[in-house]
């Protein structure tokens, strides 16, 4: 018998900043007249990469990807908070599952629009979003969060049948509107092919209007959303690199809602003084060291160990977030995701990395050239740090910084023997373990994979399927909990801190419907549910 099922976001204010970008500029000025008369939502951000949800892993890009798609299901508000623990219907209307847990069957809602005229959503565009992912298309990046399925049948334009290779307990948070859960028009991809990635088309409650490269992208209330019209009539997502450039435009009024590269103590006193709050929305982000285990000298587990007992970690942790900014990071898997436990990490021992770089043949240690480092978010504070701390034991690194997209291409080129990488995924040990453990998810040059297993791990595949399988939580957890000690024993992640997704924002220009200080569960950095956002004057 078939069961119906309907489940339920460092830098100081520098008053001498003197030099601003002629964008930046004319981001700075008074609205016009007929802005003013417009509810318009001012965000500081920085430029997205691509307007493709299944394409980014960058945080301003799926930032921006709430305001326009949507997903199968979404994450239910529970208790003023919303969960990613469980979804409710959102483009479909309900489903059914099998008894074995293995066919799921879905019926979408009649007349939902795409935007741009692109005609209503049907199962074939279901079907489309998720099979281009699985596929591999150029670009994409989430397709190991549907590699569990098997097979896709339209059984009409508003239903359609997933067949899973197993059962998945995951599965109906994987139809949630978030990176693969997002559906996208095949009609619009089909038409715009490579270009889709600059114009978009959803059924979220914003329509893309424009780009302006390298000043802004502007976002137009989508009249026909199925949940109601937003209160906001236009959204300028506006780039802007730098955070002591945002925070002007906040404390002016320029901005509503600020996106910080990094928040530091300074930043938060500076949000504060000017009467401006900060949303914190968890579990957060986690940074953390991939090191490749099959390059040199980093293929020897000696080397990897004396990389990570060189690296003092609280201190970075308090330089960088003192206090309740953030939290030292005891496992591979973040506090607040399913399957969490804590594990022993290296501790903090610079001799015992010398004696282990003398037994690996590296008495005087080694120079790493060449070594590619993102200007953005705490990446290059954090980077200088261990810089530092690793020149104590030998291990010189000689750092170039690049902007944030060419860092990405370097990466999944395997140009860096070992990777500094964030991340905030459903908050789950198997997308999170999968997306960055897997073997299918080793960046490959040759075949095009991008993936993020920077490690270029192969330990915990068994254990991921064993995860899929078990319907059981505790023993879930159980096999999440050997996989995070398997990954600690062969020395190829060294989390460093946990910080909480943090926006700042004008209270008096605009509100969230959820409290500020870890209201919601948060994903990317991005505030869920942006139709609810409200424009107070």
């Amino acid at each position: 018998m078939r069961r119906d099922i309907r489940p339920r976001f460092s830098a100081m204010l520098i008053v001498g900043v003197t030099v601003l970008t002629a964008i930046t500029l004319s981001a700075l000025v008074a609205p016009t007249a007929e802005a003013q008369r417009k509810k318009v939502l001012n965000i500081a951000a920085k430029e997205p990469d691509s307007l493709d949800p299944h394409s980014s892993t960058i945080g301003q890009s799926q930032a921006i990807s709430r305001f326009m798609y949507r997903g199968l299901a979404r994450f239910a508000v529970k208790d003023g908070k919303v969960t990613t623990a469980e979804v409710e219907p959102d483009l479909a209307e309900s489903w059914k599952i099998s008894p074995d847990g293995t066919v799921w069957t879905f019926t979408l809602r009649r007349g939902v629009p795409f935007h741009k005229g692109f005609g209503e959503v049907t199962a074939e565009d279901v079907k489309f979003s998720f099979e281009r992912q699985i596929k591999k298309a150029p670009g994409t990046r989430f397709g190991v969060n549907l590699e569990m399925i098997k097979a896709i049948e339209v059984l009409d334009s508003h239903t359609l049948q997933i067949a899973l290779k197993a059962f998945d307990p995951l599965f109906p948070i994987r139809m949630a509107g978030y990176q693969q859960g997002y559906i996208l028009s095949k009609k619009a991809v089909e038409k715009h092919g490579e270009q889709y990635k600059w114009n978009p088309v959803g059924t979220g409650p914003f329509v893309f209007d424009r780009h302006a490269p390298r000043e802004k992208i502007v976002l137009k209330a989508f009249d026909k959303f199925h949940g109601g019209r937003p209160q906001i009539d236009e959204v300028h997502w506006y780039d802007v690199p730098e955070d002591a450039t945002k925070l002007i435009g906040l404390e002016k009024g320029t901005f509503d809602l600020v996106y910080p590269e990094a928040v530091s103590a300074d930043f938060e006193a500076q949000v504060r003084k000017m009467g401006a709050v900060i949303d914190r929305r968890g579990p957060g982000s986690q940074d953390r060291f991939y090191i490749n285990m099959t390059k040199p000298p980093f293929d020897d587990i000696r080397v990897r160990r004396a990389f990570m007992h060189a690296i003092d970690r609280k201190a970075i942790k308090e330089t960088l977030y003192p206090g309740s900014l953030g939290r030292l990071a005891v496992s591979p898997v973040p506090v607040g995701y399913f399957g969490h436990t804590p594990v022993e990490l290296p501790s903090y021992d610079s001799e015992l990395a010398k004696k282990l770089l003398a037994e690996a043949g590296h008495p005087n240690g080694f120079t790493v050239k060449n070594y590619f480092m993102s200007k953005s978010f705490s990446f290059p504070k954090t980077m200088t740090l261990v810089q530092e701390q690793l020149r104590k034991v030998g291990i010189v690194v000689e750092m170039q910084l690049v902007e944030h997209a060419t860092y990405h291409d370097s990466i999944r080129k395997n140009l860096n023997p070992f990777v500094l990488f964030g991340g905030v995924r459903l908050p789950d040990a198997d997308p999170w373990l999968s997306l960055f453990f897997h073997s299918s998810e080793i960046p490959d040059p040759a075949t095009g994979n991008k993936g993020t297993n920077f490690a270029h791990y192969r330990g915990i595949d068994d254990l991921l399927v064993q995860g899929r399988q078990e319907r059981d939580p505790k023993k879930r957890a159980a096999i999440y909990h050997e996989a995070q000690r398997r990954i600690m024993r062969d020395a190829v992640c060294l989390p460093l801190n946990e910080v909480p997704n943090e926006w700042a924002r004008n209270p008096k220009r605009v509100s969230t419907p959820f409290a500020p200080e870890y209201g919601e569960d948060a994903l990317h950095f991005t505030y869920n549910y942006p139709e609810l956002l409200k424009i107070l004057n």
